[in-house]
């Protein structure tokens, strides 16, 4: 092993130990020092300096996360901040932010900020005050925050809001697929693209990651040569625009990683000074880790575990039969790095996203093409001025973007192209034992030790528990999950003992639904079974992925509004539902169900209110939940005649602690008296990132705050969870954890 090599996997693994300080973390520093001082068995001194490199970067870490662990108690009692925002910031949104400083203390930590007065633009510099700081070991929430810019965004901002704007003009729909892929702005993609992508093993292609930037790299030098510039001009050319590049789009790791690694191989072709492999990628590895935490990030760990895996792929594509020549050779070397690459991010993958794509290796080879050619000719309509030929260059792309897009249909769609996955702690560790294991084999000519081991990680895997985890001590709790579905709704509350209550299941589009793309997986790596399952209403942004959960989940009842709807969707739904032997009731008003202390009560709608309504979203099922002294108030897409109808009937009713309103923030809901009944110290949106509703309501959402309520809102965090033990109320969303309290005095 190149000693450099050796050192930058010294360096990872103490950082990774530092940073993590959990027992976990510890014992991998160990066994990674270990290993390192087997490599190196026979040489004292090389064993000394990796066991001094590990130790040092233990050290570093372990104070880096000292000093972040200082600088949030600090926060956590200052009155006034400063920080730079990461998204756009307005009254009633929740941004992510830097802080730089928190009264006199200097900080440098990632924040989350809701906002209750006050707007800026992204990169932004803001003081902040009259806010309510909550958080833990999760991060650190500033509540109620009132900005003030102090400085504009920089030129680099500006720039990428120039772009954006500009490819959003240019490219129409398909412009938030062209951000992702050309300025790291993912906000724009819908889940259930996410979804598709992550099931066909294409998901790290949304974003900037090491391939975009080597291809433009790759095309920029080929360009530059093709013009006839000189060899040595050209290549200085290429590497200074990539880098230029790669700093305008804020310099992700995985970016960073790809351009050094670009520079330093073309560097030594025009010194014709070849070097191992192993030492390019160990500095391109190590640059991005010039800040510690980048190695707790998903993008550099996919970039540097996926770019080890190719290096590995040549040294196997070389022991092909020299009988395999052409494009045999070609899909032979090409299957080898896909499959190599899909082993070895496969613990990463199941970690944060609960599946392992199957069909991976053959969807990379399908799309790879693809790519190359579209990274290119996006990155020439972002240079190209706005106008006739900026349109040329974008209906060229166009049809690499749909070639894209059917890669991944056709490879999601495929039978069992993905599992779902539980995987615990131990299990991820062990997982990513055996990948290094796999790694070593394939590299190593002595192959059968390491894959010894593999096999044997691979054993303990399957041996051990599905979902193994560490035994729980907290308090019995209930949560509240709205599930992100993009526009619709999915909401599932999960009772103390683990049972779920469904309400609704997200839309339906023309290759799958919301309740198999994202639901269902959901709901299977959490565990526990479907004991209730409650429609609203009969539109299909609700009902679209029903039948796949009664399908998939069995519940073992199912309550509907009862609202006569024609639509193909619910009709398979009644099908299904008659076919796997669920009972179907209709919601009846008073009715009052209890799920290991959980109780449920059916407000609406009334059969003699239903009778005389053409919009289903008038009848929808509205139901208080009750845990303890928290309540919570599922309302569908009432809109205002049925909030009155709820108000006529009991308006003492409302009054909850938690409203999940109505019609993802439409103005037809939400009116000023059904609020002022509800009081909400907590309000959330289900509604999907630019949708074309223009959910929510601006005016609704001034009058949540005016309420004091905080407002959390899918198409800003995603996925969130509201917990209670029956008098405290928690959130997370985002990463983050925070208790929930009301408005502070004043801020109405």
């Amino acid at each position: 092993m190149p000693l450099l090599l050796a050192a930058t996997l010294a360096w990872i693994a103490g950082s990774l130990a530092g940073l993590a300080g959990a027992p976990v973390a510890l014992a991998s520093i160990a066994g990674a020092i270990a290993a390192l001082a087997f490599i190196a068995a026979g040489r004292q001194s090389t064993s000394a300096a990796l066991l001094l490199i590990a130790l040092t970067a233990l050290y570093l870490g372990a104070d880096l996360r000292r000093a972040d662990q200082r600088c949030r108690a600090i926060a956590a009692r200052a009155t006034q901040w400063e920080a730079t925002l990461l998204a756009p910031a307005a009254p009633g949104s929740y941004v992510r932010a830097t802080m730089h400083r928190a009264g006199e203390t200097a900080c440098d930590l990632p924040i989350a900020i809701a906002v209750r007065g006050g707007t800026a633009g992204t990169g932004a510099r803001v003081a902040i005050t009259r806010a309510e700081p909550s958080g833990n070991d999760r991060g650190l929430l500033l509540r109620e925050a009132r900005l003030t810019q102090r400085t504009a965004p920089g030129p680099l901002a500006r720039w990428r809001d120039h772009i954006a704007t500009s490819l959003d003009r240019t490219f129409g729909s398909d412009a938030p697929m062209v951000r992702a892929l050309l300025i790291a702005d993912t906000r724009g993609l819908s889940p259930e693209l996410r979804e598709r992508y992550a099931d066909a093993g294409l998901v790290h292609m949304l974003s900037i990651s090491g391939l975009h930037v080597a291809i433009v790299g790759g095309a920029l030098l080929l360009l530059m040569q093709s013009a006839r510039v000189p060899a040595n001009a050209a290549a200085v050319g290429a590497v200074t625009v990539t880098a230029l590049y790669v700093l305008a789009i804020g310099a992700p790791p995985p970016a960073v990683r790809s351009a050094t690694l670009f520079a330093a191989t073309t560097l030594t072709r025009l010194l014709q000074r070849p070097v191992s492999p192993w030492a390019t990628f160990s500095l391109g590895a190590m640059l991005p880790l010039l800040e510690p935490r980048t190695v707790l990030d998903l993008g550099w760990q996919l970039s540097v575990g996926g770019y080890a895996a190719i290096v590995v792929s040549g040294r196997l594509g070389r022991r092909l039969p020299e009988t395999w020549r052409g494009w045999r050779r070609t899909l032979a070397k090409e299957l080898i790095a896909g499959v190599l690459t899909t082993a070895v991010t496969a613990p990463l993958v199941a970690w944060h996203f609960g599946r392992l794509s199957l069909i991976a290796p053959v969807s990379n080879l399908a799309a790879g093409p693809v790519v190359s050619l579209l990274q290119p000719t996006l990155f020439l309509a972002m240079l190209t001025p706005e106008g006739p030929a900026a349109r040329f260059v974008a209906d060229a792309a166009t049809p690499m973007l749909r070639a894209m897009d059917a890669v991944a249909n056709i490879a999601a769609s495929t039978p069992g192209a993905d599992i779902v996955v539980t995987p615990s702690a131990w299990s991820a560790l062990l997982a990513g034992a055996a990948s290094i294991a796999v790694l070593v084999a394939a590299w190593k000519r002595h192959w059968a030790p390491p894959l010894t081991v593999a096999c044997a990680c691979i054993a303990v895997l399957a041996w051990m528990p599905d979902g193994a985890r560490l035994p729980s001590r907290e308090a019995p709790q209930m949560e509240l999950h709205m599930i992100d579905v993009g526009q619709g709704d999915a909401i599932a509350l999960r009772s103390p003992r683990g049972r779920w209550v469904l309400v609704d299941a997200g839309r339906a589009w023309t290759t799958g639904d919301a309740g198999r793309a994202t639901v269902i997986p959901y709901l299977r790596r959490l565990g526990g079974p479907l004991a209730l399952f409650v429609l609203t209403h009969p539109h299909a942004d609700h009902i679209g992925g029903a039948a796949s959960i009664v399908r998939a989940l069995k519940p073992a009842e199912l309550r509907d509004a009862a609202f006569v709807e024609g639509s193909t969707i619910y009709r398979e739904l009644l099908r299904t539902t008659q076919d796997v032997g669920t009972r179907w009731q209709r919601v009846r008003p008073g009715e009052r169900i209890d799920i290991d202390g959980m109780g449920l009560e059916f407000l609406a709608p009334d059969s003699a209110w239903t009778v005389s309504l053409r919009d289903p979203n008038e009848a929808s099922t509205v139901v208080r939940v009750r845990y303890g002294s928290v309540r919570f108030l599922l309302t569908g897409d009432a809109e205002s005649g049925e909030e009155r109808w709820l108000l006529d009937r009991d308006a003492g009713a409302l009054d909850v602690d938690v409203l999940k309103v109505g019609h993802h923030g439409s103005a037809t809901s939400s009116t000023a008296d059904f609020l002022d009944a509800v009081t909400p110290r907590l309000a959330l949106v289900s509604v999907g990132a630019g949708n074309t509703y223009r959910h929510p309501s601006a005016e609704v959402m001034a009058r949540l705050v005016g309420q004091g309520a905080s407002v959390l809102r899918t198409d800003q965090l995603g996925s969130v969870i509201v917990r209670t033990d029956g008098s405290y109320i928690e959130v997370e969303a985002a990463g983050v954890r925070w208790p929930v309290a009301r408005a502070l005095p004043g801020l109405q």
